[in-house]
């Protein structure tokens, strides 16, 4: 839901503080709904199924701008969080924004930060970004997808 989501994003800009964005961007969230969420047209609401059919089918229409599309979406998401994409991420951050986007269990999200330090040491944004982006839209099996093993389908 907007609201809720609006009110997360709140408290990840308390618990980055001064490593967030330099210039204390807002993030816009009633845009981010209408450019990603709401995929009917802006505020036009949908059911869950009704969601994940809309992805699908503009994964099938065309893969390359669906990808591109998921690419501005997390990154505008991770813009908000910081300028600076290389910046390492925290245990702590890690699994609070994790939660923010619906993922509670505790242990698939520390599953997920063990995930990310075996393979980069202490995980940056931007490969944070890039394993939602691949989980997303790459259906390449021989690639390890992090967010799938973490979280499964």
């Amino acid at each position: 839901d907007m609201q809720i989501s609006a009110k997360k994003f709140e408290e990840i800009r308390k618990l980055i503080g001064d490593k967030g964005s330099v210039d204390g961007a807002e993030f816009d969230n009633t845009k981010w709904w209408n450019d990603y969420i709401f995929r009917k047209g802006p505020g036009v609401s949908m059911t869950k199924d009704e969601f994940v059919e809309s992805l699908a089918e503009a994964y099938q229409k065309d893969k390359a701008a669906f990808r591109q599309e998921m690419e501005r979406c997390f990154g505008d998401i991770a813009k908000f969080v910081t300028e600076n994409m290389d910046r390492p991420i925290q245990e702590q951050e890690f699994a609070f924004g994790f939660k923010v986007f619906g993922q509670e269990d505790a242990g698939q999200v520390a599953k997920a930060f063990q995930l990310f330090t075996a393979a980069y040491g202490q995980p940056t944004v931007q490969q944070i970004v890039d394993a939602w982006v691949q989980f997303i839209t790459d259906d390449d099996q021989s690639k390890q997808d992090m967010i799938k093993e973490a979280f499964g389908n």
